[in-house]
């Protein structure tokens, strides 16, 4: 049938969100309060991750220290 083929090999994204294009880093958060996972992202100054429940708009912020950790996601509480 012509016309029906999909091309996914293209390397062009004029369209992809800014976080997927720039690579902005996140940490995926598991929001206990709603139980929702949600990512939020390092701020401008790179000195905290910082973000809110997607449902009750509770905040969260996860400042980055010296040591550092190798963890990707977090529970908020």
């Amino acid at each position: 049938m012509a016309g029906n083929q999909l091309d996914l090999s293209s390397d062009s994204a004029p369209n992809r969100p800014e976080s997927i294009a720039t690579g902005r880093k996140y940490v995926g958060v598991q929001f206990e309060c709603c139980d929702v996972y949600h990512r939020i992202y390092i701020n401008r100054d790179a000195t905290a991750y910082v973000g809110h429940c997607p449902k009750c708009v509770r905040q969260i912020r996860l400042d980055i220290g010296p040591g550092g950790t190798e963890s990707r996601i977090f529970r908020a509480s």
